[in-house]
């Protein structure tokens, strides 16, 4: 540090020392008294001095005006100006935004457009006042503000879509309107351009983790977005309060269950049958109590007749009480029947008639009377089937004496129609010797005798 400023610091810090240590009563006193004569030019003189009134909210009248000249405020928040105020200093504390007044007025003569203008900049006064007892404005930073005013368009009849967004619990389905339908009043450039809304409904917001609650009928009211026809989202579309457009959408979530359709099918018992259904299971909405009781759901009574091949049967599906079906579901079901003849295989005894013996032969040993057939037909044709039907036949024409291995012949009478008879053995052991054998020669003495 230069030696120089030593002796300089060194008398300051004297004299704010001897300042604060000494004559301590008189300053005090000294001290009273200003404060004294500080209250009195407040109270008695109260002089004006200015203030800066900050961000003071510039408000419109005359709305109505605007209404009738089919005009509207393109943008509703006008903005704020500072003002400058000359008050007397005992009010500077209460005086702020709320004494004052800052209003542009739309029923001025200057608010028109041409016919071929749908929107328009317009410059207008802003009139500043002040509450009495609060000063005199000495100037205000924004006099002049630009409004926009535009031609007003009103539509009807605008259809607004309903999207759904996140999920809710499985077993639960979710319904809404198609659509809705919403009436539109605003800026003509915009409204115009409308193609359509969209609503978008948060699932989110039902009460997804109480399965037992959550079914039910919930109406609320959401935003709406516009779209051009472009697909490009619109902005700035108001009503007449300024706000943007919504809409009530009703809500619906029901409990359902997928259960298995069980055709009542009826055929006699001679007849077997095969079918396909047009689904294989119904979609049933009700209560989580009632839902629980079924597990199928049947059809009224399907009659299928003899021989029929691929026929399409509608039929009615029985609702449980308790249980509804989809709103637009038919309620009916189709059943493709197929009917045919049920088959069977029986086994009959038929007697075996002998034929053509010779009539120098005699039968011998174990002669067979009878034979095992089998018959394999429809059930309903071999109802009506008799044994008495088939002959089975063994003919010996040509056959001699001895052990012979003989087919066993069929006839059959003509209602024995398609069904098929076959024998179980075809072969039959037959033995045949002759009725006068010839007598043996006598025995030649031996040679040389």
């Amino acid at each position: 540090m230069n030696n120089k400023k030593r002796p300089l610091l060194s008398a300051i810090g004297s004299f704010l020392k001897s300042f604060f240590t000494e004559n301590i009563s008189i300053k005090i006193i000294a001290l009273l008294f200003a404060i004294l004569l500080w209250g009195y030019v407040l109270t008695i003189e109260n002089p004006e001095y200015v203030k800066i009134v900050r961000d003071v909210e510039i408000t419109y009248t005359g709305e109505n005006s605007l209404t009738a000249k089919g005009l509207m405020l393109v943008n509703r928040e006008i903005g704020t100006t500072d003002v400058s105020v000359l008050c007397q200093i005992g009010k500077h504390s209460e005086l702020d935004a709320s004494r004052l007044s800052c209003v542009v007025d739309l029923s001025s003569r200057e608010i028109s457009l041409a016919e071929d203008e749908d929107s328009k900049v317009i410059p207008l006064t802003v009139e500043t006042t002040i509450q009495n007892g609060y000063g005199s404005i000495q100037s205000v930073e924004t006099s002049t503000v630009n409004v926009e005013v535009a031609k007003v368009s009103s539509r009807n009849s605008i259809p607004v879509g309903i999207e759904m967004k996140g999920s809710i619990p499985e077993g639960f389905q979710v319904s809404v309107p198609d659509r809705v339908l919403i009436s539109v009043s605003g800026m003509k450039s915009l409204v115009d351009a409308i193609a359509r809304g969209m609503v978008t409904i948060d699932l989110e917001a039902f009460p997804i983790n109480d399965p037992e609650n959550l079914a039910g009928t919930y109406s609320g009211v959401y935003p709406v977005r516009f779209y051009n026809s472009g697909n490009v989202e619109l902005e700035d579309i108001y009503n007449n309060s300024g706000d943007s457009y919504t809409s009530e959408v009703t809500v619906t979530i029901r409990a359902y269950k997928d259960v298995e359709v069980e055709p009542d099918i009826r055929v006699e018992d001679l007849y077997t049958y095969t079918y396909t259904l047009s689904r294989e299971y119904v979609r049933v909405f009700g209560e989580l109590e009632e839902l629980e009781k079924i597990d199928s759901i049947a059809t009224e009574p399907v009659t299928g007749l003899s021989n029929m091949e691929a026929e399409k049967i509608t039929a009615n599906l029985i609702v449980p009480d308790g249980v509804s079906l989809a709103k637009l579901d038919t309620g009916t079901i189709v059943v493709t029947l197929t009917v045919n003849d049920k088959m069977e295989t029986r086994q009959y005894t038929v007697p075996i008639a002998i034929r053509n013996l010779p009539s120098e032969l005699l039968l011998t040993g174990e002669v067979p009377t009878e034979a095992e057939i089998r018959v394999y037909g429809n059930l309903r044709k071999l109802e009506a089937f008799s044994s008495g039907y088939v002959t089975l036949i063994v003919d010996l024409d040509g056959y001699g004496a001895g052990t012979h291995a003989v087919p066993i012949q069929i006839e059959l009478d003509e209602r024995t129609g398609d069904l098929v008879i076959e024998l179980t053995e075809t072969m039959t052991e037959i033995s045949l010797q002759e009725k006068n054998p010839p007598a043996a020669e006598p025995a030649g003495e031996p040679e040389g005798e």
